[in-house]
């Protein structure tokens, strides 16, 4: 059993290290515009691959392809709402702003799909993913507090679960459809 998970963990090291080399060699043809200057950019992706490898292990999590339809209709739909909130705020004479760090507990794994978490409350208007705490607590700095961001994120975090697969489970342990 110990040996069948080292292979699989040598297996993911493998396709890991041949997507990004692939990659990066795509992105090399591309900016170099032509096939002889392989000599500098064949070491140089090897290298930029290999220190990837060193800063990001390979995951043992990967996205479902299918889900990935749904969830951008749920990023471009909460960007929209956000969007919208943050010029009817700008626009206002009042500039009606309740900006607060707030606190809350991640319950997605470690990894990418916390990462993905962090990145898409980034993206959207009006949040910001500030720390991530050993902990699993996250800093989230909003625009208006008095709004349910807590509630906002938690949708964001079950869907980015299903994106990757995970059974979604609430903060208190509970599950979510």
């Amino acid at each position: 059993m110990a040996e069948q998970r080292h292979a699989v963990g040598r297996l993911s090291w493998i396709r890991a290290s041949a997507f990004r080399l692939g990659l990066l060699l795509l992105v090399w043809w591309i900016v170099s515009g032509s096939t002889g200057d392989w000599w500098f950019g064949l070491p140089l992706a090897i290298t930029a691959a290999a220190v990837s490898l060193w800063l990001t292990p390979p995951a043992n999590f990967r996205l479902r392809l299918h889900r990935i339809p749904v969830f951008a209709a749920f990023f471009l739909w909460q960007s929209l709402l956000a969007g919208w909130d943050v010029t009817k705020r700008t626009l206002s004479p009042a500039l009606p702003l309740h900006p607060e760090i707030l606190h809350l507990s991640v319950v997605l794994p470690p990894g990418a799909p916390t990462w993905w978490l962090m990145l898409v409350i980034s993206l959207l208007p009006g949040t910001l993913s500030v720390r991530l705490h050993e902990n699993r607590t996250l800093e989230v700095h909003c625009l208006d507090s008095r709004l349910d961001v807590s509630e906002s994120v938690r949708d964001t975090e079950m869907q980015i679960a299903r994106l990757f697969g995970l059974q979604a489970t609430t903060a208190d342990g509970g599950e979510r459809p």
